[in-house]
């Protein structure tokens, strides 16, 4: 993998002004692990310039005004490679909507690899300068498990996208690994590989975050960390641990107003409900190259009324089964009653999504990566999965907030878990989990079925672990790591 050990040098300059000194020392192109390791300062700015990069434009190089802002960016290139999302028109995201973006030599095969490597590179300069010290304070506790937690939430999103899902898949072509203190490109091992790295890591960073009261909902701490293991034992079937790690992570967050689903525009990081995310002001603003600028429908961007680019919409078989009484489904347009607050006269159209809308529209709107909803939807699969009759009540606390005619569900094992995938489907869309789903779930991409609103340039369907459910490892990682070769290649 490349080397992206030093991308963060630029940031300390500004940041610690009296760690002078230490700045002088060697070249700002050179510095050495034991510098790192004896410098808090450093190791802070380090994981601030992480986070700074999951919100900001260019990371995934090549620059790609769609999708290379982050991590918002990455769940957006997901979410347009499932069916739950219609493009309306063949412009930004056709080439993920159609499949061709996943083909080795495309830019956005690159954005999500160079993206998290990037960030895995930068979490081991921390976890080396950190992990074999033998004696840290409680603050470089709280420092090493963020980057041994961005290191796994790296690994586990890459592994997802490059590779099959866990369960049967185990021995199956994985990531690599990349050596904590050995820059060199290593092999794509397996799956299993993958998982025995990452699952570690994240309980290591369980520990060391103990007790850490973080500074604002950017940084990642405990309930955090057990959002990413709840989602990690789910994908690999250890439903009793996914169900503790859930409940866990919600256990400091309540649920907004279930009125407010459709009203808040998913625009503000002081949600309650919001776990972990970016705080976006005009300082941290990638402005038109933005989440909100592809899929707010109300703004001047990319994706909305303003340039007329295409709306991003809900799948009508999706929408037809999100029952009236549900205060979730105005968040899109009624194809056929409308929504007189985005009239048709001003150019909306049935079925495009008004769930995302950045209030200030000046493309300010924070960005949601983690939210309790989420855990919530996880804690209740798992039990289910377990024959656990709390499932139900679990699926009842959150569903009855967005729908005040819902029932408790007398459904039972694999029904409900069916249900619990359709409430997935509704809660989370654009939330960058639908893909990822189909992927785990087992399920086909089904976009030309009876009752599909999926425009021809996407009708394209799937069958259960298709080759297409995985992105292709980028053309300059094949030519320029001596241990991946062409026949490492995804299909």
């Amino acid at each position: 993998m490349k080397k992206f050990k030093f991308l963060f040098i630029i940031l300390l300059g500004g940041l610690f002004s009296c760690e002078e000194d230490f700045l002088d020392t060697e070249p700002a192109n050179s510095i050495s692990d034991e510098q790192v390791a004896s410098t808090p300062a450093a190791n802070e700015a380090i994981l601030r310039g992480i986070y700074a990069n999951l919100r900001s434009f260019g990371v995934g190089n090549p620059a790609r005004v769609d999708v290379d802002y982050g991590q918002k960016g990455i769940m957006a290139i997901t979410d347009m490679m499932g069916q739950d999302i219609v493009l309306n028109n063949f412009n930004w995201y056709i080439f993920l909507y159609n499949y061709n973006g996943r083909q080795q030599t495309s830019s956005r095969t690159n954005i999500v690899w160079n993206t998290y490597y990037t960030a895995i590179a930068d979490a081991n300069i921390v976890i080396n300068g950190l992990q074999d010290k033998e004696f840290r304070t409680a603050s470089e506790d709280a420092l090493l498990g963020q980057a041994l937690a961005i290191k796994s939430f790296s690994l586990f999103n890459l592994v997802r996208v490059y590779s099959d899902t866990y369960i049967g898949n185990e021995n199956s072509p994985g990531v690599p690994i990349p050596d904590r203190v050995d820059f060199s490109g290593k092999s794509r091992g397996t799956v299993q590989d993958v998982y025995d790295q990452i699952i570690p890591d994240l309980e290591l960073a369980k520990t060391l975050l103990d007790g850490y009261s973080r500074a604002n909902k950017q940084e990642i701490d405990k309930n955090v960390v057990e959002g990413f293991l709840a989602n990690v034992y789910l994908e690999t079937g250890n439903w009793q641990l996914a169900a503790d790690n859930a409940a866990a992570a919600r256990s400091s967050y309540t649920l907004m107003p279930g009125e407010n689903y459709a009203t808040d525009g998913f625009d503000d990081i002081n949600n309650v409900e919001w776990m972990w995310g970016a705080d976006i002001d005009n300082l941290t603003s990638t402005t038109f190259i933005s989440f909100f600028s592809h899929f707010d429908s109300t703004a001047d961007g990319y994706g909305g009324v303003g340039f007329g680019f295409g709306f991003k919409m809900i799948d009508a078989r999706l929408y037809d089964q999100i029952p009236d009484t549900d205060l979730r489904k105005a968040a899109w347009i009624d194809p056929v009653d409308g929504n007189p607050d985005f009239p048709a006269e001003e150019g909306y159209i049935g079925y495009a999504n008004v769930k995302f809308i950045d209030a200030g529209g000046s493309f300010e709107g924070d960005y949601s990566y983690m939210r309790s909803a989420e855990m919530y939807l996880i804690e209740a699969e798992a039990k289910a999965r377990l024959g656990d009759a709390t499932a139900a009540d679990v699926l009842f606390e959150l569903v009855s907030n967005r729908d005040p005619g819902y029932t408790k569900s007398t459904n039972t094992g694999m029904d409900l878990v069916e249900e619990i995938y359709l409430q997935r489907r509704i809660e989370l869309w654009g939330e960058g989990v639908s893909w990822f789903d189909l992927k785990r779930l087992k399920k086909p991409l089904d976009r030309t079925g009876e009752g599909s609103n999926h425009r021809s340039f996407g009708a394209i369907d799937i069958p259960v672990g298709g080759d297409f459910f995985k992105m292709q490892i980028p053309q300059g990682e094949i030519n320029s790591n001596p241990n991946i070769n062409v026949g490492d290649q995804n299909p």
